[in-house]
């Protein structure tokens, strides 16, 4: 073994510039492969952390308009929703995990700085945990007691604590929200989001759902005092988000007299379906991509084979001299593997540490919005690694079975 490696060393150092050029495309090729496809995942990673931001596996669900006529009822009729389904929800609604009511409104606000028209949201304790509403240190989030005895305590968002008080700290102190006093128990952790359903949180103010129904509650509401702008729902895991929707549709369908099919009447928006489709989107994307990869590095595998057979064919009368002095087929079918071998897995780890360190550096760059970095995962690296190795063989068994075939008279006479 030892005479083998040796062997082939001497053979590539004699043709070191055809070695090198021959390596480089085995290299190129697994950088491709290692940028393109962590570039891919970096971007993916950036999306799905932007979409929780909005929520965890949630569904905002709000009233809408019937499209279809059911049960005698005429299309084109309103659906409200109400407290009372929030609670025929909880109760009957067995895939899903948490839900919360939301109302909201356009409210005057006043800190002893300063005043602005923020929307403020009065909502359940599950939805601090739905909506990743997160506060700095020294604050806290709504509680359950909070709600059910209607405290006047509020959560503002970044944007909102800024005008309101500047860089002063805002939790403890006390803000005025139409006219009533509330003391503000936590400041959002500012969040760069690329979606919501009401404006941005960094410009909202929560508060609890029972404070808000009693001191805000929506004007000329059909539905009464308990009228509710939507409904916040998260199902108890990803795989069940559209039997979660439909049973939704089904139970308030039933509640509220129209056809369950009729999407109209019950708006949904299911950030799990959303999730699905933009993960798909991004898969595609990195497969595209990596396909291009796998394209150059089967190109530079070709360039391996091509460049064997040629070493074949300049070598042919060393091939019989070793073969007519006792050499085996299957020892010159070692040499010729090993040597092709070579050029293709020193090319490949090379091209390996190149492309990983290409995406260390990029990653020390300052961080761009929707990127969340090139994310090189263990999967990535272990396929790259296999295309490395089938490569690698498949380039170099044509040209060693090629040398070991060759019948020494004819190569003795070979000029």
């Amino acid at each position: 073994m030892w005479e083998l490696v040796k062997q082939t060393w001497i053979t590539l150092r004699a043709n070191r510039t055809r070695s090198l050029l021959t390596m480089f495309g085995i290299a190129w090729g697994l950088i491709c492969l290692i940028l393109m496809t962590s570039g891919g995942e970096g971007m993916w990673v950036a999306q799905r952390d932007k979409m929780k931001l909005l929520g965890k596996n949630i569904m905002i669900v709000w009233g809408g308009l019937t499209s279809k006529g059911a049960e005698g009822s005429r299309a084109g009729r309103n659906i409200f929703l109400t407290l009372d389904d929030y609670f025929v929800l909880k109760e009957r609604a067995t895939y899903l995990h948490r839900l919360s009511p939301e109302i909201e409104r356009s409210l005057p606000v006043r800190s002893s700085l300063n005043n602005g028209t923020f929307d403020v949201h009065g909502v359940f304790p599950d939805y601090m945990e739905m909506r990743t509403i997160e506060v700095h240190r020294g604050g806290r989030v709504i509680h359950e007691g909070d709600n059910s005895n209607a405290q006047r305590v509020c959560i503002l968002g970044d944007e909102v604590k800024s005008q309101l008080f500047g860089k002063a700290r805002a939790s403890g102190q006390t803000v005025t929200v139409g006219g009533y006093p509330y003391l503000v128990i936590g400041e959002l952790v500012h969040k760069d989001q690329n979606n919501n359903y009401s404006g941005p949180d960094n410009m909202q103010i929560f508060i609890p759902f029972y404070t808000l129904a009693r001191d805000f509650p929506l004007p000329d509401a059909p539905a009464g005092k308990f009228q509710l702008s939507n409904l916040i729902l998260q199902p108890r895991n990803e795989q069940l988000g559209d039997a979660a929707e439909f049973q939704v549709r089904q139970i308030l369908s039933q509640k509220k007299g129209f056809d369950p099919r009729d999407k109209d009447a019950l708006p949904i928006w299911n950030t799990i379906t959303q999730s699905k489709f933009t993960h798909k989107l991004f898969s595609g994307m990195q497969i595209f991509m990596g396909a291009v990869a796998v394209v150059t590095l089967i190109l530079g595998g070709i360039g391996v084979m091509n460049i064997m057979l040629l070493s074949v064919t300049e070598r042919t009368r060393e091939i019989g001299i070793r073969k007519a002095i006792g050499a085996t087929s299957r020892a010159i079918l070692l040499q010729f593997f090993a040597e092709s071998m070579a050029l293709a897995l020193v090319a490949g780890l090379l091209g390996l540490g190149l492309g990983w360190g290409l995406c260390w550096l990029i990653n020390l760059l300052p961080p761009l919005d929707f990127f969340a970095g090139m994310i090189v995962t263990p999967k990535m690296g272990l396929i790259a690694f296999g295309f490395l190795t089938l490569v690698g063989v498949l380039s170099s068994i044509y040209p060693a079975f090629m040398a070991s075939v060759t019948d020494p008279i004819d190569a003795l006479r070979y000029e």
